[in-house]
């Protein structure tokens, strides 16, 4: 074999990498742009427009007679209008601002609305963004609760006068992560309710992925990561630990042992006894119906008839909704002891 045919062989390899290389990056660069696009498609697919309305839930038109006055206000969450109501308590002690969770509406949580009332304390809730009354194409992710929590604040804190009374963070799943990492603001916030709070939006996203695709949701997760970034900037995966050792008032951590929307890998309690915040009280339901994600402040009776009633049937709202007074009471004894230091 002489020189000439050796550099011919040597150019034909050299051109047969490069046109390797040349398809390895088309590939690539497919694939990014397919994965960029399919992750803006799923978080509208994720997050979408809803009513907020629960077939196990009364709204307030189904309580009559029972419900106590509220009275309707608007304010600005970004480029929308949020609907909510506010239910005034006598001589109130306090108010809590109920921060609901993904696709949950102003009446997810009226049992509890009620029970603080009848106890003392005025209570307020909305739609967050793209839910039922509030205005938004879509109800864009788990952090666009904090920013509709956060915008909240503002406007009550705006009202003239302003609210004299002590402010309380009420959050139920992603509302209570929004309720948590809202102290790591410089809002009045005298004390939260968490139940069923998760620590990082963009895990409890990946878990839940990583258990229905594999593998496929880490090679995803860059873009995953990207999308949450694009859509809230520094609030795309803030640290609801951080937040809690960052702040002094106290918090009361719910979580049931049985969740599979937030299992104990993802939760705050998971921290106990890690906490530098000195305020800190955790509490793990363990009893059974009443230890899953959206049952902790139900009776065992209302939570077993929820979680057993067959699919298709009409359910009884009557016997799904009954509150666990222990439970209940146990809020109301740390919210009191919180307003009387």
């Amino acid at each position: 074999m002489n020189d000439q045919t050796i550099c011919a062989s040597g150019i034909r390899h050299g051109s047969s990498v490069r046109k390797a290389l040349k398809i390895l990056v088309i590939i690539i660069l497919i694939y990014s742009l397919g994965s960029v696009a399919l992750s803006a498609i799923i978080y509208r697919l994720l997050f979408p427009r809803r009513d907020g309305i629960s077939e196990f839930r009364y709204t307030y038109s189904e309580l009559g007679a029972e419900a106590p006055p509220r009275e309707a206000f608007r304010f600005s969450s970004g480029d929308n209008l949020l609907s909510g109501y506010r239910y005034d308590a006598e001589d109130p002690k306090g108010l809590i601002v109920v921060v609901n969770g993904v696709g949950a509406g102003v009446d997810a949580h009226l049992p509890e609305i009620c029970y603080f009332v009848a106890h003392g304390y005025s209570a307020v809730v909305w739609d967050n963004t793209g839910i039922g009354e509030s205005e938004g194409r879509w109800s864009v992710g788990m952090q666009q609760i904090k920013l509709d929590l956060l915008a909240f604040l503002d406007w009550l804190e705006a009202q003239k006068p302003g609210e004299e009374l002590p402010v309380f963070l009420y959050g139920h799943s992603a509302g209570a992560y929004a309720a948590c990492t809202a102290l790591a603001t410089d809002h009045r916030i005298d004390g939260v309710i968490s139940i069923a709070a998760f620590e990082s939006p963009i895990q409890i996203m990946l878990h839940h992925a990583r258990n229905r695709v594999g593998l496929l949701a880490d090679l995803q997760s860059p873009f995953l990561r990207l999308e949450n970034l694009l859509l809230f900037g520094e609030d795309s995966d803030c640290s609801a630990f951080e937040a809690i050792n960052a702040a002094e008032v106290p918090v009361l951590i719910v979580q049931g042992n049985s969740d599979d929307l937030v299992p104990y890998s993802q939760s705050l309690i998971r921290f106990e006894g890690e906490f530098e915040n000195p305020r800190v009280c955790c509490v793990e339901i363990t009893t059974e119906y009443r230890n899953e994600h959206s049952t902790p402040w139900l009776s065992e009776a209302s939570a077993c008839y929820e979680y057993t009633l067959p699919k298709g049937e009409t359910p009884d709202k009557s016997q799904a909704n009954e509150l666990s007074e222990t439970f209940m009471g146990e809020l109301l004894a740390f919210l009191d002891e919180t307003v009387g230091r």
